[in-house]
């Protein structure tokens, strides 16, 4: 976090906290109610001063005050640029270990033991990336027997294969103690 936003809190502790102003969508846009932030500036102090609670409510430390994040999907989105991972906001990308697709055909990704929904722009070419054990496109029957449990499909990226599963958003929420849409 910034110098000057450790040293309001430090100043001013007792600060309530805001919620139902600042939302991230799934293509990592910050949203100021229903006003889409496009100024730069905002935008990275944003992306810097970005954390998450005990609770799993993510929140950007505003000075002395935290305005809690809601998540129109995960807490960070996923891009693929060139042979790696960027994450936004701006965490450091690590390998991809696990790859989930949800009842709505979102695909999701662990990253630095973070959820991260997959940006939709880059699905056509993660999708084509999806093999069989065999390295093999998987046809219809295949993804069926996919859904069904009888067959493993992974995600087969540059820098190594990672298991791709079927999950219920709801699970992944459980599993990652994320809170989407934080309360006081």
């Amino acid at each position: 976090m910034d110098a000057l936003v450790l040293a309001a809190m430090d100043k001013w502790p007792n600060v309530p906290a805001v919620y139902g102003w600042l939302r991230l969508d799934a293509r990592g846009q910050w949203w100021l109610r229903d006003s889409l932030l496009k100024q730069a500036a905002m935008v990275d102090f944003f992306r810097r001063n970005y954390a998450r609670d005990g609770e799993g409510r993510y929140y950007v430390q505003n000075g002395p005050q935290k305005v809690y994040v809601a998540h129109e999907a995960a807490p960070y989105v996923a891009c693929r640029h060139a042979d790696a991972w960027a994450l936004m906001p701006d965490m450091a990308a690590d390998r991809a270990r696990m790859a989930w697709l949800d009842e709505e055909g979102r695909l999701f990704v662990e990253l630095g033991g973070e959820l991260a929904i997959v940006d939709d722009r880059d699905l056509l070419a993660l999708c084509e990336l999806i093999c069989r054990p065999d390295g093999r496109q998987p046809g219809d029957a295949d993804w069926q027997a996919w859904e069904q449990g009888a067959l493993s499909l992974q995600l087969m990226l540059p820098e190594g294969s990672i298991p791709l599963r079927r999950s219920v958003f709801a699970e992944l929420e459980a599993a990652y103690h994320l809170v989407r849409v934080p309360q006081p």
